[in-house]
């Protein structure tokens, strides 16, 4: 019997408590499987360390790039237009200031040549069915002190300027662009036809100095004392005394008469082309020109 007592008493000590405790309680468990916690950390994250974009998240990123430069672009491009537009003013000032001094240096000349063009009418007049015996040294000396006109002075600086640094672009108005350049070739032709006109007048002068004797007192500025003071040189006593002087003129042949004043009439033909047609015409381009600036850039 007392065997039989001692067998239950064996099974309650035999199955411990604290393996029920264990079972049941969630807490423990908890904390006496540690190694498990990375694992559910790893299971608790995937979406951050293997997520993948899709195509729409690429094309935003994409179109957030591409508007970013071009928008910089933009700005870029509108700053230079600012500046190009300023750059253009101020040239065009620049333009007009040249443009005005070359129409008043072109006036001048073309006075110029109007009373070169008058001496050469009065050389013919006076020579016309002379013989030798009615001509006077002297007054061919005066009535032949014919040249063509003073060269050009063109005021080219800003022009130059534009188009040694490709700044012609920077006149958006192709009008103007295209009378800038018309302009410079005209003024280069005029620079061509000065060349033929002041050939022209080194002839006369070649032929007068086989017809006239130079050799008077003071000759050394005669030249130069007819030129300046042509129309009130007449009247006085030093153009009667050198008259009176009947120095015999070096030809004996009235054919270099005639052939003095033929050179004389193919200048007039040259240099009155320049007055009546070429010059008023470059005048007008530069005035043209010049209104086309102030209009477009508010300069007047």
């Amino acid at each position: 019997m007392s065997e039989e007592k001692d067998i239950p008493e064996n099974k309650e000590t035999s199955t411990p408590p604290v393996d029920d405790e264990n079972v049941s309680s969630p807490q423990v468990s908890t904390l006496h499987t540690p190694s498990e916690s990375p694992t559910m950390e790893v299971h608790k994250h995937p979406h951050h360390v293997m997520h993948k974009k899709n195509w729409k998240e690429y094309l935003l990123e994409f179109f957030m790039l591409f508007l970013a430069v071009f928008l910089g672009f933009i700005a870029e491009n509108m700053r230079e237009h600012i500046v190009e537009k300023d750059r253009a003013k101020q040239y065009a000032k620049s333009l007009i200031s040249d443009l005005k001094n070359d129409t008043a240096m072109v006036n001048s000349l073309i006075q110029q040549i109007t009373r070169n063009m008058e001496k050469i009418d009065a050389l013919c007049a006076y020579v016309y069915e002379k013989n030798l015996n009615q001509l006077n040294n002297f007054d061919l000396i005066y009535k032949s002190g014919i040249g063509s006109y003073n060269p050009y002075t063109w005021s080219r600086a800003t022009l130059e300027q534009i188009k040694s640094s490709g700044s012609l672009r920077y006149f958006d108005n192709d009008s103007i662009v295209k009378r800038i350049s018309g302009y410079d070739a005209f003024t280069r032709h005029m620079d061509y036809d000065y060349e033929t006109d002041y050939n022209q007048g080194n002839k006369i002068f070649e032929k007068r100095e086989q017809i006239v004797d130079m050799n008077y007192p003071g000759s050394s500025s005669l030249v130069m004392l007819i030129d300046l003071r042509y129309d009130s040189l007449k009247n006085t006593n030093f153009f009667e005394e050198m008259r009176n002087l009947n120095k015999p003129l070096l030809t004996k042949n009235i054919n270099d008469i005639k052939g003095l004043a033929n050179e004389a009439l193919r200048l007039k033909t040259l240099i009155s082309l320049r007055r009546n047609f070429e010059l008023p015409r470059l005048i007008k381009d530069a005035r043209d020109l010049i209104h086309l600036l102030e209009t477009e850039y508010n300069l007047n």
